[in-house]
């Protein structure tokens, strides 16, 4: 009366022999080979196979593989039984290339990086300067008397003054030569184009055309002045030349 039932499949039911009579029963050799064994039973396969060589020597396993490889090497599509090739991503000189790719890219982003930094930095002093304006307050008052060339292209008359050095310089041209009293100047920077015009300027009563202008203003090179007369009517006329040389 105190007897228990015991469910069917429970712990206590023995598990399957697994020998001869069970692998042929449930054709799992063929199944084996259609790859179609789930992997505990492939698994269970290979090591009673292993442990019982015998078996597969009384089905004559090995000779038949060979004949199926002569056979599809006849049919023109043999197979290759040596080790599977390795993959390229894997290859260690794709790792070779791809470190040395890395070390190429990680210069050159310095050297953009170094530039970037240059560049910021050209950036802020020209910001600076725009804010500042190009001119520098002179430091200094400077005054020129010359004669000008009469003629153009003797390139005698002329003066130096300093880009770097800001001063403020009074030039005083002689033009007493004349009866004119109002002038055009006209300069010219050498190889490049107009940087300064003045129109009807008047000489003083000691026959000199003055005006002054920054020194800072005028970057380094070569400037030509021309000055023309103006006469009352009629176009005007180039009375007198001189050279500016920025340094």
């Amino acid at each position: 009366m105190n007897a228990q039932l015991k469910p069917t499949g429970s712990a206590d039911t023995p598990a399957p022999r697994f020998d001869r009579k069970f692998i042929e029963e449930h054709q799992l050799l063929e199944r084996y080979l259609a790859n179609k064994l789930p992997l505990k039973g492939a698994c269970d396969l290979e090591n009673w196979c292993r442990a019982n060589p015998q078996y597969l020597d009384e089905l004559k396993l090995a000779q038949r593989a060979q004949m199926s490889l002569k056979l599809l090497e006849a049919a023109g599509k043999p197979q290759d039984l040596g080790e599977p090739k390795e993959p390229w991503w894997k290859n260690i000189y794709f790792h070779i290339g791809l470190g040395v790719f890395a070390v190429a890219c990680l210069v050159a982003f310095m050297v953009l990086f170094g530039k970037y930094v240059l560049m910021r930095g050209d950036l802020e002093d020209a910001r600076n300067v725009v804010k500042r304006g190009a001119l520098l307050p002179p430091a200094d008052l400077a005054t020129f008397k010359i004669d000008p060339d009469r003629v153009p292209g003797i390139d005698k008359a002329r003066i130096s003054v300093s880009h770097t050095v800001p001063t403020m310089a009074d030039l005083k041209i002689g033009l007493s030569f004349t009866k004119l009293t109002q002038f055009k100047v006209t300069m010219d920077k050498k190889d490049q184009g107009r940087t300064l015009v003045i129109n009807y300027l008047n000489k003083d009563s000691n026959g000199d055309l003055r005006f002054g202008f920054n020194t800072s203003s005028l970057s380094a090179g070569q400037y030509n002045v021309r000055i023309d007369g103006l006469p009352f009517r009629g176009d005007p006329i180039g009375m007198a030349w001189l050279i500016i040389e920025v340094q």
